[in-house]
């Protein structure tokens, strides 16, 4: 297996991590793919499995020391929750991604963006 993929650590990530990435992956195509024709109560469970997927995911990287990977998922995570209508759990994680000193600055204006959005479209 390819150590780095994107120029992103991988380094100590087993075959059940690289299981689960492709899991949720194919979660969130599904979830796409029940919008698309419609279903989407489908849709919102399966992207909030992505969500819990990518949550764990994020966990697995901090563990292993890999931030930036960690911090993709977790904005992944992110993203998911509010794609199945969980805007305050995906505000919520935002706001810990932000709350990361290192986070990376071009990623950080990408979740302070997306925050505000999900802040905007949920008082409306």
């Amino acid at each position: 297996m390819n150590e780095s993929t994107q120029g992103i650590d991988r380094h100590g990530l087993d075959v059940e991590f690289v299981a689960d990435e492709v899991l949720k992956s194919n979660l969130i195509l599904e979830g796409q793919l029940l919008n698309d024709r419609q279903q989407p109560d489908l849709a919102a469970d399966r992207f909030a499995q992505a969500a819990e997927i990518e949550e764990r995911l994020s966990r697995q990287c901090k563990s292993a020391g890999l931030n930036e990977k960690s911090w993709l998922h977790l904005f992944s995570a992110a993203s998911c929750w509010a794609r199945a209508g969980n805007f305050h759990e995906a505000i919520c994680l935002g706001d810990e991604l932000l709350a990361q000193e290192q986070l990376l600055p071009r990623l950080r204006q990408q979740v302070q963006e997306f925050t505000e959005t999900l802040r905007q479209r949920r008082i409306k």
